[in-house]
């Protein structure tokens, strides 16, 4: 390398022992002002959590015919849970949710849910906004170096990383000799970016490949992924960090 009253105490109890199977978690990304869709159980439990942060207020009002939905706003971890106010009757189905949160953090998002009939279900909110500030005020904190490192382990594992947005543009390769070169992924910061480039070799001999071809102006960190050496059609990926920040 060249670089998370009663009525609440039954929900919460009842939401404690839920096992939920990966098709019932809802992961939703919004932005502040942004609209939270999704699908409410008709007949269990709904648990609406903040990543990174937790509800302050949320006023509901209902929407189509049938029974409502109570809401409880459980103030220790600032989840939010919702089952249906009373039974249906027969041939009843169970209304529409509809309402507005805003969190500890200062955001606001507009929740629209379908009833759906499933036993329980569990959304959970993210917002990348809040990891960018969070990484902004930490900027100062915390080591170039190792802000540099985090990125490049990141890009290498294709993890998510605090503070930065990820964008997998279409594929499109550019020619560099006898090499391809496309970016299959982009990592954006304040003030850094790490790009993942897809490199593959077009002849049909071997071409090696060297960190120093790309190293550019701005460049800090060069790592490469896989062989230093591509035989004909053999692709690999080099990892590069800079410090462009988002624009």
């Amino acid at each position: 390398m060249t670089r998370a009253s009663s009525l609440a105490a039954t929900l919460l109890a009842t939401a404690s022992v839920l096992v939920a199977p990966a098709a019932a978690q809802q992961i939703v990304e919004a932005s502040d002002g942004g609209v939270v869709s999704g699908y409410v159980s008709a007949s269990g439990v709904t648990r609406l959590s903040f990543t990174g942060d937790k509800a302050a207020s949320a006023p509901m009002a209902q929407g189509g015919g049938g029974p409502g939905f109570a809401l409880v706003h459980e103030p220790g971890t600032g989840d939010l849970y919702l089952t249906l106010e009373r039974e249906p009757r027969p041939g009843e189905r169970a209304g529409a949710v509809s309402f507005f949160v805003t969190t500890e953090a200062g955001f606001t998002y507009q929740v629209e849910l379908a009833a759906k009939d499933v036993p329980s279900t569990q959304i959970e909110v993210r917002n990348v906004q809040l990891g960018i500030r969070r990484a902004e005020r930490a900027a100062t904190a915390a080591p170039f170096e190792a802000r540099v490192v985090a990125l490049t382990r990141a890009m290498w594992s294709g993890a998510l990383l605090d503070g930065f947005g990820i964008k997998r543009p279409v594929r499109r390769e550019r020619a560099a000799g006898s090499l391809r070169v496309a970016v299959a992924a982009v990592y954006e910061s304040a003030d850094l970016t790490g790009r993942v480039l897809t490199v593959r070799n077009s002849s049909r001999g071997t071409i090696p490949v060297r960190e120093d071809a790309f190293l550019a102006p701005g460049v800090v960190a060069v790592t490469l992924k896989g062989p230093t050496e591509l035989g004909p059609r053999q692709s690999t990926q080099v990892l590069v960090v800079d410090r462009g920040g988002a624009r």
